[in-house]
């Protein structure tokens, strides 16, 4: 999909994107190939070749931040098909809901395998780093406004300026609402017993059991319940990326 959109281009919004794909004009190969575009005089189009190429090159050569700088960051889904073999899914939990809250629990999901950092165990900037190496699209929902700004926050030694495919804003594209555990619901998802019903406060209580009492039970639920709020990232993921290509599909095919 991010081979079809021309909204990285300066002055092209939905409206124009939309016209110059219905003007059959429907890949960045269509726009520099074609002699001139709709909408647009002869000096742009020569502008906007140069920016497309320079797209395409990027394209080539893998390099998914360089995209992403130059695409809206609410088209970053767009990325997410090219890329997905470089996706990892990303949750954390914190003791509270402010920015400078403790980070309680990290897991970092990919197929190949996941990883969850434990404040006062294994957690620390070194572990973070290394869990999200080779990272070419990061996948969250609501991360763009909780997660990384709190990692941020308390491990600004880690690179985290990393593409964001953020599940809350891209389900909304298709009509979904409400947090992640009603998506699941929709999607057909169900977790295990004993974390089933779970939500942020229960793991806030889970880890002050775990901080202040040495409540190994607490810990190992709360570690299961974020494990499976990252797991379950991938599978909607693709739900949600899928939803997205169909309804551009009939502006784009």
């Amino acid at each position: 999909m991010i081979r079809n959109t021309f909204v990285l281009l300066p002055s092209v919004g939905a409206k124009k994107e939309r016209a110059i794909w219905e003007s059959g004009v429907r890949t960045w190969d269509d726009f520099v190939s074609s002699e001139s575009v709709c909408t647009m005089k002869p000096q742009a189009k020569e502008r906007n070749d140069i920016i497309l190429t320079q797209a395409m090159e990027l394209m080539d050569d893998g390099e998914c931040g360089a995209l992403a700088d130059m695409t809206p960051r609410s088209e970053h889904w767009r990325l997410f098909g090219d890329f997905r073999e470089g996706a990892k899914y990303l949750d954390i939990e914190t003791d509270g809901l402010s920015r400078d809250a403790l980070v309680t629990l990290v897991t970092v999901h990919s197929p190949k395998e996941t990883v969850t950092l434990t404040e006062g165990i294994d957690l620390s900037p070194e572990t973070l780093a290394d869990a999200l190496d080779g990272t070419e699209i990061l996948v969250t929902f609501n991360g763009s406004c909780f997660d990384v700004p709190v990692l941020r926050n308390s491990f600004p030694e880690v690179d985290l300026d990393i593409p964001q495919f953020d599940l809350r804003f891209a389900s909304r594209k298709v009509g979904y609402r409400g947090g992640l555990k009603p998506l699941e619901m929709d999607l057909g998802i169900r977790r295990e017993e004993d974390i089933d019903g779970m939500d942020g406060a229960d793991a806030v209580r889970l880890w002050h059991a775990w901080a202040r009492h040495d409540d190994r039970d607490s810990l190992d639920t709360l570690t299961e319940y974020n494990r499976a709020d990252t797991v379950n990232l991938e599978r909607i993921a693709d739900v949600i990326y899928g939803r997205l290509v169909r309804e551009h599909a009939g502006f784009v095919w």
